[in-house]
């Protein structure tokens, strides 16, 4: 049976007396993100389980766990951001 992509969640869990965060998620990008992170970093970012529907389980240090907003660019910023990279593309051809 296939899970809808309203139940293919991301919980990241942890509280304020363990060191530790847990990610459950069936986000693939995120999956592979976690997975190299625990390739590089076996000791700190661990590999829980992984389910036949498609979700998997890391153990990792809070520290790595963050939240953080997109940088606002203003209307004209990105035109003069837009007309400074058409400028350094012309010249590299």
């Amino acid at each position: 049976m296939a899970i809808s992509k309203l139940e293919r969640e991301t919980i990241i869990t942890y509280n304020e007396a363990e060191a530790e965060a847990e990610i459950y998620t069936y986000n693939r990008p995120l999956q592979r993100k976690l997975e190299k992170l625990a390739q590089e970093r076996p000791e700190e970012v661990k590999i829980l389980c992984a389910d036949k529907t498609g979700s998997k389980t890391f153990r990792l240090p809070k520290k790595f766990v963050s939240v953080r907003a997109a940088r606002q660019i203003s209307p004209e910023l990105r035109e003069k951001m837009a007309q400074v990279a058409k400028e350094r593309f012309l010249d590299h051809r």
